[in-house]
Protein backbone atom coordinates (compact mmCIF):
# COMPACT_ATOMS: atom_id res chain seq x y z
CA UNK A 1 0.00 0.00 0.00
CA UNK A 2 1.13 3.38 -0.49
CA UNK A 3 0.27 6.46 1.09
CA UNK A 4 -1.04 9.63 -0.69
CA UNK A 5 -2.17 12.94 0.87
CA UNK A 6 -4.82 15.12 -0.42
CA UNK A 7 -4.58 19.31 -0.39
CA UNK A 8 -6.95 21.87 -1.56
CA UNK A 9 -5.26 24.28 -3.74
CA UNK A 10 -7.27 27.54 -3.94
CA UNK A 11 -5.99 30.17 -5.56
CA UNK A 12 -2.80 30.71 -4.12
CA UNK A 13 -3.60 29.14 -0.52
CA UNK A 14 -2.76 25.37 0.46
CA UNK A 15 -5.05 23.35 2.94
CA UNK A 16 -2.24 20.77 3.53
CA UNK A 17 -3.04 16.91 4.88
CA UNK A 18 -0.52 15.91 7.29
CA UNK A 19 -2.03 12.28 7.62
CA UNK A 20 -2.66 11.16 4.27
CA UNK A 21 -3.95 8.08 3.90
CA UNK A 22 -3.45 4.25 2.27
CA UNK A 23 -4.58 2.88 -0.88
CA UNK A 24 -3.86 -0.19 -3.21
CA UNK A 25 -3.07 2.41 -6.32
CA UNK A 26 -3.20 5.31 -7.45
CA UNK A 27 -6.95 4.65 -8.94
CA UNK A 28 -7.78 3.66 -5.44
CA UNK A 29 -6.99 7.45 -4.21
CA UNK A 30 -7.79 9.09 -7.04
CA UNK A 31 -11.40 7.68 -6.98
CA UNK A 32 -11.02 8.65 -3.11
CA UNK A 33 -10.35 12.24 -4.19
CA UNK A 34 -13.14 12.46 -6.66
CA UNK A 35 -15.79 11.30 -3.86
CA UNK A 36 -14.15 13.97 -1.50
CA UNK A 37 -14.50 16.68 -4.03
CA UNK A 38 -18.49 15.50 -4.33
CA UNK A 39 -19.01 15.86 -0.81
CA UNK A 40 -17.24 19.19 -0.63
CA UNK A 41 -19.03 20.68 -3.56
CA UNK A 42 -22.59 19.18 -2.30
CA UNK A 43 -22.40 20.94 1.10
CA UNK A 44 -21.62 24.45 -0.76
CA UNK A 45 -23.80 24.14 -2.90
CA UNK A 46 -26.54 23.48 0.09
CA UNK A 47 -24.96 26.42 1.80
CA UNK A 48 -25.01 28.75 -0.87
CA UNK A 49 -21.32 29.17 -1.38
CA UNK A 50 -19.55 30.02 -4.30
CA UNK A 51 -17.94 26.92 -6.61
CA UNK A 52 -14.07 28.48 -7.31
CA UNK A 53 -11.59 26.49 -9.62
CA UNK A 54 -9.89 24.54 -6.70
CA UNK A 55 -8.00 21.67 -7.04
CA UNK A 56 -7.34 18.24 -5.07
CA UNK A 57 -3.98 17.52 -5.66
CA UNK A 58 -2.79 13.85 -4.81
CA UNK A 59 0.56 13.47 -3.82
CA UNK A 60 2.89 10.63 -2.99
CA UNK A 61 5.26 10.28 0.61
CA UNK A 62 7.70 12.33 -1.27
CA UNK A 63 5.35 14.92 -2.26
CA UNK A 64 5.62 14.83 -5.49
CA UNK A 65 2.48 15.58 -7.28
CA UNK A 66 0.98 12.41 -8.52
CA UNK A 67 -2.66 14.13 -10.18
CA UNK A 68 -5.04 17.23 -9.60
CA UNK A 69 -8.37 17.09 -9.65
CA UNK A 70 -10.08 19.89 -10.65
CA UNK A 71 -13.58 21.15 -8.87
CA UNK A 72 -14.78 22.02 -12.10
CA UNK A 73 -14.05 19.17 -14.14
CA UNK A 74 -15.79 16.71 -11.13
CA UNK A 75 -19.01 19.48 -11.80
CA UNK A 76 -18.44 18.94 -15.32
CA UNK A 77 -18.32 14.93 -15.31
CA UNK A 78 -21.32 15.00 -13.32
CA UNK A 79 -23.96 17.06 -15.38
CA UNK A 80 -22.43 14.90 -18.41
CA UNK A 81 -20.44 18.04 -20.16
Amino acid sequence: MTRYFFQIRRGGVTITDEEGDEFDSIDEAHANAIGAVRELLAARIKNGAMILDEHMEIRDESGALVVAVSFHDVIKRHLGW
